[in-house]
């Protein structure tokens, strides 16, 4: 009968596939062969299984031993960055501003909120007033003439983080029954070049001031080594390419963290829930940062100085923050010259003081038009009515009709060709896409006056009734008055984000490849 071998001495056997110390591998073996309890034979097969469950140990534990050596060298490499003051110093800085920033939206959007409560109480105060004022049996156009009606467009969540066209347009507008178009464009009074500069949102700070951040913790990523002489030591430690990664890893771990502490106070200030639109802003301004790792990366991982890669870098910087979005503005205003809004309102009074001249059934017929439903009503020439005064008004809009589309078309021509040819230019198709997220976009207004035009309509057709009959003005169901119905934002949130993202992602890709794809020299 056979009996089960006992365990060789460590100098005589061993594994043949160990390339170890002997004892690893017998202890290997031997665990093996305990479990297996076989005869001979079996025996002599479950080598090849402790053979491979040595090499799983083994990949495992080298796989280990690499990774928390990764971690050591970017723990090392973002201990000494940290430590410059220079940085500390920019970290500041930028935390700084991010705050600042994060405050002023707060302010926007509380002022907002308080112009739109503002709008709700002069309605109501000055509808008081008119009741009191006007006796019972006043015709409702006369108190109507100076009514307002409340229109506010309530701000987005995300207004705090891009300002866009916000602040140069109203979003709480009070319309009366009279002409529309010149009432579309009434606001207040800006000061043109503090409207130039814009505000200091946080937008421009991640897009714009974020990327000096990157390029001073990089652009010597690889120089300073070489210019001091400590490159060939450092690559004693690690392989070149290996080193250069942790390196930059260092410098994205750092740059997230100052992102997301952005975020945060941004969210916190503005009580901005985490929604789809807000993740695609996150994710958009995660991707311009990446960005620019990989836009020095490319630069800076060259044989060139330190000089000579700061002088590129913020040169690359200066062009495409500024001077390619300003080629672009200035090239679409000349594809598409926008005629000026006071146009509109100057066409709209013409038409309407001309109707002082016309005969009123000529006025009657432009307006029937457009309300056939009251064609057969008639209104006698030789007496003012207000169903009349109101159809005078509403050819001020015909007038202006053609000339406002027009208007309204350009503007979307160049919203459009804005969009399409902002993907070359990463940062300006990044500000883009965040002003689409935040509905501070041109696309936002127009949809906000487009819901205006429409509640001025129905308006309409809640008073015409009334004005026609001459009815009193305490006939008014002022319950059954429509109210305003806010636009909703322009498109989805991947439709807003989607190219912005997919730009990004392709020029870093296009940007990192040549160097990925070169082969390391036996100095760098």
């Amino acid at each position: 009968m056979d009996t089960i071998p006992r365990f060789p001495a460590k100098s005589a056997v061993a594994p043949p596939c160990s390339d170890r110390s002997p004892s690893v591998a017998d202890r290997a073996w031997a665990m093996d062969r305990r479990s297996s309890r076989g005869s001979r034979a079996g025996s002599k097969a479950a080598a090849p299984r402790g053979c491979g469950r040595l090499r799983i140990l083994r990949a495992a534990g080298e796989r280990s031993e690499d990774t928390m050596a990764w971690i050591r060298l970017i723990r090392l490499e973002f201990a000494r960055v940290i430590r410059s003051g220079g940085v500390a110093a920019a970290l500041l800085l930028l935390l700084g501003l991010g705050v600042y920033a994060s405050w002023q939206g707060s302010l926007r959007i509380q002022a907002a909120e308080a112009a739109t409560a503002a709008a709700e109480t002069a309605y109501r105060d000055q509808l008081a007033y008119l009741s009191a004022t006007y006796p019972p049996a006043t015709e409702a156009g006369e108190p109507l003439y100076y009514l307002a009606f409340p229109a506010p467009q309530p701000p987005s969540p995300l207004s705090a983080l891009a300002s866009g066209r916000t602040a140069v347009e109203t979003a709480s507008l009070r319309i009366r029954l009279l002409a529309l178009e010149g009432q579309l464009y009434e606001h207040e009074t800006l000061n043109p070049r503090l409207a130039a500069a814009g505000h200091l949102d946080l937008a421009f700070v991640l897009i714009a001031l974020l990327p000096l951040f990157v390029i001073a913790v990089t652009y010597d990523i690889v120089s300073s080594e070489r210019e001091r002489g400590t490159w060939r030591m450092a690559r004693l430690f690690a392989r070149p390419r290996r080193l250069i990664a942790a390196k930059v890893a260092a410098r994205v771990v750092l740059a997230a963290g100052l992102v997301t502490s952005l975020a945060l106070i941004g969210a916190f200030s503005t009580g901005t829930d985490a929604d789809g639109r807000a993740g695609w802003a996150v994710a958009l301004i995660a991707l311009h940062t990446l960005f620019w790792f990989a836009l020095c990366l490319g630069v800076a991982g060259g044989r060139r100085s330190s000089t000579t890669n700061a002088m590129i870098l913020v040169g690359v910087w200066v062009a495409l923050t500024f001077l390619a979005p300003a080629v672009l503005s200035l090239t679409n205003a000349l594809l598409h010259p926008v005629p000026e809004a006071l146009e509109l309102t100057v066409r709209q009074r013409q038409g309407y003081h001309e109707a002082w001249d016309l005969p009123k059934a000529a006025t009657m017929e432009g307006f029937f038009e457009d309300y056939p439903q009251w064609s057969d009503q008639t209104v006698p020439e030789d007496e003012f009515t207000w169903a009349w005064y109101y159809a005078m008004n509403h050819r001020g809009d015909q007038t202006a009709r053609d000339a406002s589309r027009a208007y309204r078309d350009v503007l979307t021509q160049r919203d459009e060709w804005a969009r399409r040819w902002s993907l070359l230019v990463p940062p300006l198709a990044t500000q883009i896409a965040l002003d689409r997220l935040s509905s501070a976009d041109l696309r936002t207004q127009l949809a906000y006056q487009e819901a205006v035009r429409g509640y001025h309509e129905r308006l309409k057709a809640h008073f015409q009734p009334l004005l026609f009959s001459a009815a009193p003005f305490t006939q008014v169901d002022w319950d059954r008055v429509p109210t305003f119905e806010p636009a909703v934002p322009a498109g989805e949130a991947p439709q807003a984000g989607l190219p912005a993202a997919a730009a990004l992602i392709l020029v870093s890709i296009g940007v990192l490849l040549p160097r990925i794809r070169s082969r390391p020299s036996p100095d760098s």
